[in-house]
């Protein structure tokens, strides 16, 4: 009987540690497609960034990852959409600047723009800059404070929505330089973009990325950039430090964001595959195409940069009235 029910608990161990294994085989990640949410419309930076990178990031996952576009309310939709899904890894969010503004916008969330997220990496940053139509007469940037001083509240400019980085660096724009121009909010950057290449409002805050392709081709006119340093991109273009305006070192940063309480090994496996694809060439050089640079993907970096941006843009968002607009 004694060797018996030895047999019986070696097989039972067996049997076990066999279902153990060939779970542990079933649990790798990721077994299916990779949805990305893009919480602004097609074909602006975040988008155009989400789509270059998915591609690569896909290739080194061994799966294909999605770009699904969910717009509206200044990313609080999509960003919700995937605050709500399941903490699986499957639903990921393009996340950036945009989250740590919403808190300010709509203070009666029962969730968190950003708390309610572990990041995954920092993606990309791509500098803002402030542009006119090229038919207007503002050829630099101290022509349109010149016109913007005489004429208080006579100039607008357009953003892709409230509390957007295009709408709030236009706000810093009007804080630091005494000038008071007149939002004007769109639903996205490209709509926005194609009123001012239209000549609907002649002035308008963009990323560098959404704007670069029109200033090439004419129909704009990139007046000042923010950011430490000119961008490769644009080294004509003066960035606001060198203009004698302060608070615009910051461009808009973009990211991947999974919901809170992703596992960690789900988190890892996505931080080190886009650490991967963010080291390459090929990378580098599609987001060299769209006015961008990669960032520093660790989980650190993410943290330190969330800490900088709410410090940085807490007296602006405080002396604006957003919830108003």
């Amino acid at each position: 009987m004694t060797s018996r029910s030895a047999l019986s608990s070696r097989l039972a161990g067996l049997l076990a540690a066999a279902a153990l294994s060939a779970g542990a085989a079933h649990a790798v990640y990721p077994e299916q497609p990779i949805k990305l949410i893009v919480p602004f419309p097609a074909a602006g930076s975040t988008d155009l960034v989400a789509r270059a990178l998915a591609v690569d990031l896909g290739t080194a996952l061994g799966q294909q990852i999605v770009v699904e576009n969910k717009p509206g309310a200044g990313s609080l939709i999509g960003s919700e959409f995937v605050a709500k899904a399941a903490p699986d890894g499957y639903t990921l969010l393009m996340a950036g600047l945009s989250n740590v503004f919403l808190p300010y916008v709509h203070k009666e969330l029962k969730w968190d723009p950003v708390d309610d997220f572990v990041g995954v990496g920092l993606v990309a940053d791509l500098p803002n800059v402030i542009a006119v139509n090229a038919k207007t007469p503002y050829r630099t940037f101290g022509d349109l404070l010149a016109t913007g001083k005489a004429r208080p509240g006579g100039l607008s400019f357009g953003s892709a929505g409230v509390a957007t980085p295009s709408h709030l660096v236009c706000e810093m724009v009007n804080h630091q330089s005494g000038i008071r121009m007149q939002h004007v909010p769109y639903k996205g950057n490209a709509p926005a973009v194609n009123d001012l290449m239209a000549g609907h409002i002649p002035v308008m805050c963009n990323n560098l990325g959404g704007t670069l392709p029109y200033m090439q081709g004419g129909q704009i006119r990139i007046l000042a950039q923010t950011g430490k340093t000119r961008s490769a991109a644009v080294p004509e273009v003066p960035t606001f430090a060198e203009l004698g305006l302060s608070g615009f070192d910051a461009g808009l940063w973009v990211g991947l964001a999974a919901p809170k309480g992703t596992p960690k090994k789900v988190v890892e496996t996505l931080n080190q595959a886009l650490a991967k694809v963010l080291a390459t060439p090929e990378m580098k050089q599609k987001f060299a195409r769209l006015g961008a640079a990669p960032l520093d993907p660790s989980l650190a970096a993410w943290a330190e940069r969330i800490r900088t941006d709410r410090r940085t843009w807490d007296p602006v968002l405080k002396s604006v009235d957003l919830r108003t607009q």
